[in-house]
């Protein structure tokens, strides 16, 4: 979420990585969250680790299973948290959203601390391997019955040798369904009394369409120290949301810094 990765595949295969692989990074890294009146998430130190087995893997907070591989195309079951729920919990403080609170006194509603839960999605992932770019498709649905919604993910990754360390690039969209979208962006009865009936009239929820483009660049400076930059863009479909729960329909995350790795190989 934080730091620009490449395809799981592409790690294995591409840049031949270690069975398991263990890295330290030091340096500033910023994940802006779009929720309004949630605080952006800051790190200095960012670790990370990875393994792959025969067919078991697990990359930081993915894991997923290899059903078939050839040399180019792969099937994999994957699980992996819900990025929309993570937006709720990048404080540490249980803080009201200010600024849909400060609307809701304004016209009278009894307006309460919007929280949500983190969902685990899991489903199939298919990956097409190209000369210029990996083609993947992803189906992921709820099964930690947080939202009991779906989301599709399809992108165009690769990464390749530059200027002595290795460049990536990722281009991607991600389908969410109406269920997900209703309990991450909009507000219940409870929350916002009858007012949560008028919203839901002027902005009804409904499926939504996210973009995002992602680089990361990391240049090594011994065997097991690299210079590492990653930035993510993402632009948010507005349409199905509830306007008052976004501070912004775009978002800029990065991270830059010094990391320190060990690992099988290293």
């Amino acid at each position: 979420m934080l730091v620009a990765v490449s395809p799981l595949r592409a790690l294995a295969t591409e840049a031949r990585a270690p069975e398991w692989k263990l890295s330290f990074a030091a340096g500033r890294g910023v994940i802006e969250n779009p929720i309004a009146g949630k605080s952006d998430g800051e790190t200095l130190f960012l670790p990370s680790y990875s393994y792959y087995g025969d067919r078991f893997f697990i990359s930081n907070l993915t894991v997923g299973y290899t059903l078939l591989e050839e040399r180019n195309f792969y099937v994999d079951l994957v699980a992996q948290p819900n990025e929309d729920g993570l937006f709720y919990h990048l404080d540490s403080s249980t803080m009201t959203m200010g600024s849909l609170n400060a609307f809701l006194t304004h016209i009278g509603g009894a307006g309460e601390a919007i929280e949500r839960d983190i969902s685990v999605v899991a489903g199939p992932s298919v990956t097409l391997v190209g000369k210029y770019a990996d083609l993947s498709l992803a189906s992921f649905h709820d099964i930690t019955a947080v939202h009991y919604g779906s989301e599709t993910h399809l992108s165009l990754d690769k990464q390749f040798p530059l200027f002595g360390g290795t460049f990536g690039y990722s281009l991607g969209a991600v389908q969410k369904d109406e269920d997900l979208v209703r309990y991450y962006y909009h507000v219940t009865e409870e929350e916002a009394g009858l007012m949560a009936r008028a919203y839901a009239r002027y902005y009804p929820p409904g499926d939504v369409v996210d973009r995002y483009a992602r680089l990361h660049f990391s240049y090594p400076l011994s065997a097991n120290l690299d210079v590492r930059f990653g930035a993510k863009y993402t632009q948010f479909d507005m349409e199905g949301r509830l306007p008052l729960l976004m501070d912004t329909s775009e978002t800029l995350s990065w991270f830059a810094g010094i990391q320190y790795s060990i690992g099988s190989g290293q």
